[in-house]
């Protein structure tokens, strides 16, 4: 169930749409933290990474003060926010569009909601925490679901004829526009059509269990019964068309803390995986991209390698599990040959995740390290893996670009 709900939004009025944006609270550096505190006393990352001892407290009191001196102001009106994003990648210009509405919260594997990802338990109660306090969605959850008649974005081209109630570039250089979407008939519609859709998440595993625990908290306090329906039933979510050309997954690479003889970690991959050095990233990202099983670039102090996994190797993985980079390369690799444990992983200990090659040398220069660059893993497996009951290992996925916070909120009282 999909439905319209009365957005809380800043009052442009008082304050710049530009200078309250913020990235997801979980991308955001303690550095980028202080820059975006420094643009306005009012900026989002004030809400979803506050400080202080009683750090919960001080969000709901900002985010309750706001709403008194009318620097956020609640929308008269259900409404679904139409949310576009444009962006530029490798020279050319992208647009996508997704709309904001409320899920009715289901548990997976009991309905249609499927994650992709597993989750870890430190950031769940720090989501907890911040929602009982505030009792409010500060940032959309990404879902995605199938239209490949594309019928929601003949309808939003009508809505994108007029000016959007908001927009604003971000730091990347990402324009983030939003249109209030009031027609009854046209809510119905969108309504209606996303009434049965399977909705796959792509980013916000966190805050989607969070808003599940907060649910049952909350039902438990309020000896709710079963046929009630509360504002907590529901949870803020972004939903974008597995379709949209916009859509883009970028891979997250791997860098491993290694100070240990490089040539036995050559000799031990090299049990299971043919090795060839090449000249330089370009070379390799080539290799890399037209190769039809798994591989990966592997650097080490200004060397690349292209290691591919032979066939052998390759049959032996689960035939599902063998189609995405990151499981393969963290079981037969990582945990095969290096030696890291399930939790040290989930911890990151000894392991930094990263987006490029300027990340990867930036490590480079305070650590010992080895790293494995990989591809981005195709759509249609990550609906395939989420159907299948299946999670793949953290990071496997980066959907570009990011959902800005700020844009609307939801109260969940």
């Amino acid at each position: 169930m999909v439905k319209p709900f009365k957005g809380v939004r800043y009052n442009l009025e008082k304050t710049l749409l530009k200078q309250v944006l913020a990235p997801p609270y979980d991308v955001i550096s303690e550095e980028q933290k202080e820059i975006l505190k420094l643009k306005s006393p009012y900026n989002v990352v004030r809400l979803i990474l506050p400080d202080g001892e009683n750090k919960y407290e001080e969000a709901a009191r900002l985010y309750n003060e706001w709403k008194k001196e009318g620097i956020l102001i609640k929308d008269s009106e259900p409404s679904f926010y139409l949310y576009e994003q444009e962006y530029e990648y490798e020279g050319k210009k992208y647009v996508r569009t997704g709309f904001i509405g409320l899920m009715k919260l289901e548990e997976y594997g009991k309905g249609n909601v499927f994650p992709h990802e597993k989750t870890l338990a430190g950031p769940k109660m720090d989501r907890f925490n911040l929602m009982k306090a505030a009792k409010a969605n500060f940032s959309q959850i990404f879902g995605l679901y199938i239209d490949k008649s594309n019928k929601l974005e003949k309808l939003f081209s009508a809505v994108k004829k007029d000016m959007p109630a908001a927009s604003a570039v971000n730091d990347e250089g990402v324009k983030n526009s939003l249109w209030l979407i009031n027609d009854d008939e046209l809510k119905e519609e969108i309504s209606h059509f996303m009434r049965d859709k399977k909705i796959y998440i792509a980013d916000g595993h966190h805050r989607y269990e969070t808003a599940l625990r907060y649910r049952d908290y909350m039902r438990e306090i309020n000896n709710d019964s079963e046929d009630e329906i509360k504002p907590y039933d529901f949870v803020m979510m972004m939903f974008v068309n597995f379709y949209d050309e916009g859509l883009k997954v970028f891979p997250t690479h791997r860098v491993v803390e290694y100070s240990n003889n490089f040539d036995d970690l050559m000799d031990k991959i090299q049990k299971m995986y043919d090795i060839k050095k090449v000249g330089n990233f370009e070379e390799g990202e080539k290799l890399l991209t037209d190769s039809e099983i798994p591989s990966f670039l592997m650097y080490r102090k200004g060397e690349f390698f292209i290691i591919r996994i032979r066939d052998e190797e390759y049959e032996k993985l689960h035939p599902i599990y063998r189609k995405v980079d990151t499981y393969v390369l963290q079981e037969t690799i990582l945990k095969g040959v290096i030696g890291f444990t399930d939790e040290k992983l989930l911890k990151k200990e000894g392991i930094y995740f990263v987006q490029n090659m300027e990340q990867i040398e930036k490590i480079e220069k305070e650590k010992d390290i080895v790293a494995f660059i990989i591809k981005g893993v195709d759509i249609e497996i990550i609906r395939e893996i989420a159907e299948n009951g299946l999670v793949m290992p953290q990071k496997s996925t980066y959907f570009y670009p990011k959902l800005d916070s700020g844009l609307v909120f939801n109260d969940l009282a």
